[in-house]
């Protein structure tokens, strides 16, 4: 994993918990805030953490904002700060800014006037707790490009005592499983006639569409 710089802008829930998921994944962080309270409850978990205001050019040139990989402005409650500091950073060429909103409005103000990036927590949160709900046997997806995903998914009752050879997903669908996990051991399935369990996870290779079709 390549280690990147991220600036993290505001330390609220999601700025805070953000920002230390990124330090424990190793990326270089730096975090600014208004409020000194919060940023000394993240100075020691991240490379810097300043009191700022961020609206003030003299302040995104005094930090080098230039040099971050990413910025990310997670303070959706003040609409206009994100906006300031969002048309400053575009005049400055940020290479890559991710804003944060509360609304589809907000969202497509910040597109409109930069941003590279806008998420919806709420709403994501919202997208993940149904596709859990309506597809229970997926445990972890992870994207390989545009449309195609890497899924571990836990292994349909109808594939139990079935081969690899017997499925033939990959002519079928274009599905490949790649890996299998039993009883807490994970393994490269080597050959067509290994055959599927029952409470075998599997990790398979192919497009959203067909794997959720197939597999779920």
């Amino acid at each position: 994993m390549k280690k990147k710089d991220i600036a993290v802008i505001g330390l609220g829930t999601f700025g805070y918990e953000l920002a230390m998921q990124l330090a424990k994944n190793g990326h270089h962080v730096l975090v600014v805030d208004k409020d000194e309270k919060k940023v000394n409850q993240i100075k020691d978990d991240v490379d810097i953490a300043i009191v700022a205001d961020i609206t003030d050019p003299d302040v995104l040139k005094k930090i080098q904002i230039t040099t971050f990989d990413s910025v990310i402005l997670s303070m959706s409650s003040n609409l206009e700060s994100s906006i300031l500091s969002i048309v400053h950073m575009k005049k400055m060429n940020v290479p890559y800014i991710i804003g944060k909103a509360n609304t589809h409005i907000q969202q497509e103000i910040l597109l409109k006037i930069g941003a590279d990036e806008v998420i919806l927590p709420e709403v994501s949160t919202a997208i993940q707790l149904a596709e859990k709900i309506t597809h229970p046997n997926i445990l972890e997806e992870f994207v390989v490009n545009d449309d195609t995903l890497l899924m571990e998914v836990l292994i349909p009752e109808r594939f139990q005592g079935k081969t690899l050879k017997e499925l033939d997903l990959r002519r079928k669908y274009g599905l490949n499983i790649i890996m299998y996990s039993r009883g807490g051991k994970t393994e490269v399935i080597s050959s067509p006639d290994f055959a599927f369990e029952k409470g075998d996870i599997i990790f398979v290779i192919g497009k959203e569409s067909v794997i959720k079709k197939t597999l779920l």
